[in-house]
């Protein structure tokens, strides 16, 4: 007898979309999540009345036939979401030294816009989002949702991503343009990915530049909103979500999943397992060894994750918008050396930092003007960061690591209000709340291996078909999450999507069989145009 049909180690996006696709099966479904709070990279929380989203700072593929939206509509949940949509005439801002470049929604507009800036490089410019465009069109073609991950068909249906997707970004621009301003422009969002533009596969980032080309969304409520609309549509299918539960151990009997041991001992039966946590949990720690296979073994011992994070987060008394913000994400680097970021991340000692040569600046109280009316902001200032740096101190006791690594972190505080404040002049005298997260934070909460906001590294061997795959060689045994397909919330959920349709037998389109569903969305720039009941009563 078992209790369940399925359960799923972990509540990010990933795991929920398994969970949600199998309860509305008709599985017996049970998550378990380590966190007090569901939604893995999702979550959100509050500092003295200011609210955070540290993980979701925006998304794509919520237009027309957009394939995020696509999975909210056919799960069910796109009736109780509402997005925002961040400035289309700038969801993206880079800021390079003194140079200021804003990307529009729309490829003919971005081109417009790029060859108007640089009209010596046209050509380029064309060739090169033409590029882009043309492999992202053949992998939604020939990967999710629609069908397995099939290596054999790839050459056919990817002619494109062949020629240029397998070399680096940086061999990509080599082929088009030469400008550096351009250069470091096209690469600014590199930091979706985490990988520098001499090793990031061209695929890599193309996808992430594919990814928003059409524009740019923000969950109203922050990303929280997207983990409790999952969660309750699980509960709501007759599964089960368990926070403040950690799974100590798989049960692997006989060379098939038998259920999972709680760390509290408790033996939970069910003959399927996704996990939802990353390879080096699942395989490491989970999965007892006698079961891990020499093979994952040897992956697992040569394995590298992508860079963790300093993230800074500020509740300001700042007139945002007179500060030249909007509801667009803001990109700085201090030169067009577009490497220098993640050279940083690549240190092990900051505590003689002199400048932090770029960061992410995220602004969610211009993206949702519901979360506050009394004129104050939340902002978040990211960059990539080593956990190698922080090793020393991943034995102490959170809250009460020893004085030399608040010191760190204070130095930290200020290298990066200083660079924060090439972009927002005035910043310091209006910071009412600050704290900075560091990647021993990110392992903390979200229970990921070396803080990691991408799970493995985001090499040719850890992308698509050739990551760690989501049927395992252990019978009953899933994965899903970053390292199985690709980043983002996108690239989860779709690994969520395709692990429940692996567990049912059947394919992922049949999943998405919910009927009246329209996903609502509306401008950032614009409340005049939200209806009143969106408006909110925030502070």
């Amino acid at each position: 007898m078992t209790d369940f049909d399925a359960i799923v180690i972990g509540s990010g996006s990933g795991g929920l979309t398994a969970a949600l696709a199998l309860a509305r099966a008709g599985k017996r479904v049970a998550v378990y999540e380590q966190h007090d709070h569901p939604g893995g990279y999702t979550q959100s929380f509050t500092l003295d009345g200011f609210t955070f989203s540290p993980g979701v700072h925006y998304v794509g593929g919520l237009g027309p036939g957009g394939t995020l939206r696509r999975i909210y509509e056919g799960l069910g949940v796109a009736n109780d979401l509402v997005f925002l949509e961040l400035n289309p005439d700038g969801y993206d801002h880079a800021v390079i030294g003194r140079e200021r470049f804003a990307f529009p929604a729309g490829k003919a507009r971005l081109a417009a816009r790029l060859k108007d800036r640089f009209p010596r490089e046209r050509t380029g410019i064309d060739g090169y989002l033409d590029v882009v465009e043309r492999m992202n069109d053949e992998m939604g073609r020939a990967l999710p949702v629609r069908g397995w991950l099939d290596r054999a068909v790839l050459p056919f249906r990817t002619p494109t991503v062949l020629r240029y997707g397998l070399g680096s970004t940086e061999h990509l621009l080599d082929r088009f343009v030469s400008d550096p301003l351009l250069r470091a422009i096209l690469c600014v969002q590199s930091g979706d990915h985490g990988m520098a533009p001499s090793r990031a596969p061209a695929i890599l980032h193309g996808s992430v530049a594919g990814y928003y080309m059409d524009g740019a969304w923000y969950p109203r409520g922050g990303a929280q909103a997207i983990a409790d609309v999952l969660v309750a549509h699980v509960r709501g299918a007759g599964g089960e979500v368990h926070p403040r539960t950690r799974v100590a151990r798989i049960v692997v009997e006989r060379g098939r999943v038998g259920g999972v041991v709680l760390a509290d001992g408790t033996v939970v039966r069910a003959d399927v397992v996704v996990s939802n946590a990353d390879p080096t949990v699942t395989w490491g720690r989970l999965v007892p060894p006698e079961h891990v296979g020499r093979r994952v073994r040897r992956r697992l011992a040569h394995l590298r994750y992508s860079p963790s994070t300093l993230s800074l987060f500020l509740g300001v008394d700042l007139d945002a918008r007179a500060a030249g913000l909007d509801s667009g994400n803001v990109w700085f680097n201090h030169t067009t050396d577009v490497e220098a970021p993640y050279a940083f991340a690549e240190r092990r000692d900051l505590f003689d930092v002199g400048e932090i040569p770029g960061l992410f600046l995220n602004v969610t109280t211009l993206k949702d003007p519901s979360r506050r009316h009394d004129g104050r902001h939340t902002m978040e200032a990211i960059c990539l960061a080593s956990y190698d740096a922080f090793a020393p101190w991943r034995d102490s006791t959170p809250g009460h690591r020893p004085n030399e690594y608040r010191r760190l972190k204070q130095r930290l505080t200020e290298r990066m209000l200083d660079t924060l404040a090439e972009v927002v002049p005035d910043i310091r005298n209006h910071v009412a709340v600050h704290a900075l997260a560091t990647p021993l934070t990110n392992e903390r909460y979200l229970g990921t291996t070396r803080g990691a906001i991408y799970g493995t590294e985001k090499t040719l061997r850890n992308l698509g078909p050739f990551a760690f795959p989501i049927r395992t060689h252990v019978r009953g045994l899933f994965e899903c999450g970053a390292s199985t397909l690709a980043p983002g919330i996108l690239g989860v959920s779709i690994s969520g999507l395709l692990a429940a349709a692996a567990v049912l037998g059947g394919d992922p389109d049949d999943l998405l069989s919910a009927r009246g569903q329209a996903l609502a969305i509306y401008p950032s720039e614009d409340r005049a145009a939200w209806p009143p009941e969106l408006l909110g009563t925030a502070a």
